[in-house]
């Protein structure tokens, strides 16, 4: 996670289950049309090399220069998304180390670890996800490109490219700042939320769990979720939003950062290049996503005190996606996410 269970697992349940995840895996994206909110981002990004003087602070060389997303890395933190979130298999390229690998003019290679977790600015409709590192050494060389790798899923991904050309001496500490933007546009019934900090919704009440959920008006949706509780409800940033559907900053920046870990296998995530649609079959008024106990979790419930049926946990931290269809119009409901370079 960036700065800052009720479990049932029983047979006939994870048989139901596994024949709902290949069947909903094999649904072609044009049936999810026109039932599905749309969320569009662009991702770009940029990187800072600071030279400064160790007994001159302020003696300091600035460069800026925009980087390159690579569509292979864009891929795979979509990919790793699925993992964490859906037990999708991740197949994509994975590095033994996180940080800034900078190739010297010598041919050289230089790994420089992340002085700490990275940083979140928010800015209108564009979050930025800051990574630095720092050479404190007295090492002399000539950076003459760079390579971002970031971690998800417990892979590390390398994400964006830059060929800023830098002399550090030995007398002299060398900071990089790299920085992805990603804006966020969505259109529909849904809003976006700017959260600097992860948030959290929490189920309240004094109420009873059960394994299996009977709560879906689609019954075969009833089997995705592994239990439920009754009397209780939904606390938190949900509850400023009780009937509007949003998204919060901490799905995209989790994405770019995290360190959660395979989840349970579910349907609910669909990957077809560079969008990913999180669905359901309707089941009941509210429809929830994000993270309990270090990967995806999903909920659905009703208005005011009653059922919640889960996957992992009827509370989430952070949470991503809250959904209000207080009536079924259409079999599926979900969000689509593109996102481009």
């Amino acid at each position: 996670m960036m700065m800052y269970k009720y479990t049932s697992t029983i047979f006939t349940l994870q048989h139901n289950l596994n024949k709902l995840v290949n069947k909903n895996r094999n649904m072609s994206c044009n049936k999810l049309n026109g039932k599905i909110l749309k969320v569009k981002t662009k991702v770009s990004g940029f990187l800072i090399a600071k030279i400064e003087k160790r007994t001159i602070p302020e003696k300091v060389t600035v460069i800026k220069k925009r980087n390159t997303i690579l569509s292979t890395g864009l891929q795979n933190l979509i990919n790793a998304f699925g993992t964490y979130m859906s037990g999708i298999n991740y197949s994509g390229e994975k590095e033994q180390l996180t940080g800034i690998v900078i190739t010297t003019s010598s041919g050289q290679q230089l790994n420089l670890q992340f002085v700490n977790t990275p940083s979140i600015y928010l800015e209108n409709n564009s979050v930025m996800i800051m990574f630095t590192v720092k050479d404190n050494s007295t090492n002399s060389y000539t950076a003459t490109s760079e390579e971002l790798i970031t971690t998800s899923a417990g892979y590390n991904i390398p994400i964006a490219t830059a060929n800023i050309s830098v002399t550090k001496n030995s007398d002299e500490i060398l900071t990089l700042t790299w920085i992805i933007t990603i804006n966020i546009t969505v259109s529909g019934n849904i809003i976006y939320i700017p959260t600097l900090t992860p948030q959290s919704a929490y189920a309240t009440g004094v109420g009873h769990c059960y394994s299996g959920c009977n709560l879906c008006s689609e019954t075969n949706a009833n089997s995705l979720f592994s239990g439920y509780c009754v009397g209780v409800f939904y606390a938190g940033v949900v509850m400023e939003y009780p009937n509007r559907s949003f998204i919060t900053t901490q799905l995209f920046t989790d994405m770019f950062y995290n360190n959660y870990n395979k989840a349970p296998t579910n349907s609910f995530i669909q990957i077809t290049d560079t969008t990913i649609t999180i669905y359901t079959l309707y089941c009941s008024t509210y429809f929830d996503v994000g993270i309990a106990g270090g990967n995806g979790n999903f909920t659905s419930s009703g208005s005011g005190y009653g059922t919640i049926c889960y996957t992992t946990s009827i509370s989430f931290n952070p949470i991503y996606i809250h959904l209000y269809i207080p009536t079924e119009i259409e079999p599926y409901v979900g969000v689509q996410i593109e996102f481009t370079t």
